[in-house]
């Protein structure tokens, strides 16, 4: 058998699945309303639909995530925005930061520390499940969630009501409320997003504010301090896309990271001391800025961000020993071999690397950025142990020189 280059692989993949897919992967109630966009990035994407997992770890990952987001307990995810709203919340605990407890205490106790937070992320991943399956199961899931969601959801934001994130949890429910109209045709999610919208608006500063800026100002307990509000600009700048709801491209530009990206954009290297995770995430809103209003300088502060992330990564691509970035030249990268066990948070640092090289290998056409993705993928997702029943899950790559390969 002749031996086939990856790159040759991957364009023979790719004419052949194309070939095969007969239906287009967007719905035909689902088109998108006239929207501004100054850049149309070069390459596409295939849709879900369009892609298939063949025998492998990578299918196994899939199959069980899916069957577990797919089984769990409606109530219990309900639970949360149901208590907090003063209403009937029958079902389970959540557990862990999910419940909402009175017994959160940041210097000992994080249970009950962001009630409901992830129920976004949940929605999100069933809705592209439903759009890599068809199973009927799934979408009617997503739709039974979206609509008890929405019943939770009233005009005063009385969730967010002493809500220490407020951001980052609407950050998550814009992006499951978006996923569940884009990928899984509900036809509720987008008046949904509208009211939770609504609701949250009160409850969030004038614009994106670093923790710095949060510690500055008066705060209850210091987490307080730790809301990511610099993240809304992706998932506001989708929902302005794919509803054609102005006042998303508004929002967006409202929470445009400025303190981060002009120095980024500048070639300077604001990344030391930061929480790695969130302020690799709110590259992926950089690129958004630049694809909506077309300024160039938020393109330069993605790609040099990333950069400047590569250039404090590990062999197998993880970076941010103990959730920050360090100081480059004093070797502080390798000393956290032996000192931390909480090397790189695998699964929310590889979503994050995942959705910014996309975005700039879409925007760049650069290959480099194709190789990060697989670099991660294989080194850290690819071992990453399966989420447990009751929830537990991995969640760091311990690359210390005694390591363990535990759950959390």
């Amino acid at each position: 058998m002749k031996k086939q280059s990856r790159r040759q692989f991957v364009i023979t993949a790719a004419t052949s699945t194309a070939g095969l897919i007969a239906m287009s992967s967007r719905p035909s109630w689902a088109q998108r309303r006239t929207v501004e966009v100054a850049v149309t990035p070069p390459l596409s994407v295939f849709g879900y639909s369009q892609v298939q997992l063949l025998e492998g770890p990578f299918r196994v990952q899939f199959e069980n995530n899916h069957e577990l987001f797919l089984n769990l307990n409606e109530d219990g995810l309900l639970k949360p925005f149901r208590q907090r709203e003063g209403l009937t919340a029958p079902g389970p605990d959540m557990g862990g930061w999910y419940d909402n407890a009175t017994d959160f205490d940041p210097a000992h106790n994080f249970h009950g520390f962001i009630p409901g937070h992830s129920f976004g992320q949940y929605l999100s991943g069933l809705a592209r499940a439903y759009a890599v399956t068809g199973s009927k199961p799934t979408q009617e899931k997503v739709h039974r969630l979206v609509r008890a969601y929405g019943a939770t959801v009233e005009p005063s934001g009385k969730f967010y009501v002493d809500y220490p994130l407020p951001g980052y949890t609407f950050d998550k429910t814009c992006c499951g409320l978006i996923d569940a109209h884009e990928f899984a045709s509900d036809p509720n999610a987008l008046d949904v997003l509208k009211r939770s919208t609504d609701a949250v608006l009160p409850h969030l500063p004038e614009k994106a504010l670093s923790r710095a800026e949060q510690e500055a100002r008066p705060y209850k307990t210091i987490a307080y301090t730790w809301d990511e509000t610099y993240t809304l600009p992706e998932n506001l700048f989708l929902a302005y896309q794919r509803s054609g709801d102005k006042r998303y491209r508004e929002l967006g530009k409202r929470f445009i990271y400025h303190e981060y990206y002009d120095p980024l954009a500048e070639g300077q290297n604001p990344l030391p001391g930061k929480h790695a995770y969130s302020h690799v995430n709110t590259l992926s809103s950089a690129v958004q800025a630049y694809l909506i209003l077309g300024d160039e300088k938020y393109l330069r502060a993605a790609a040099n961000g990333l950069r400047l992330v590569q250039e404090q990564s590990y062999a197998t691509g993880g970076w941010g020993p103990n959730e920050a970035f360090v100081e480059p030249g004093k070797g502080l990268l390798a000393a956290s071999l032996a000192t931390t066990h909480a090397s790189f948070e695998t699964p929310c640092g590889a979503y994050g690397q995942f959705k910014i090289t996309r975005y700039l290998l879409r925007v760049t056409r650069d290959s480099r950025y194709g190789d990060s993705m697989e670099q991660v993928l294989y080194s850290t997702i690819a071992g990453a142990k399966p989420i447990q029943p009751d929830g537990t899950s991995f969640y760091y790559s311990d690359y210390n020189r005694a390591n363990a390969k535990t759950v959390y």
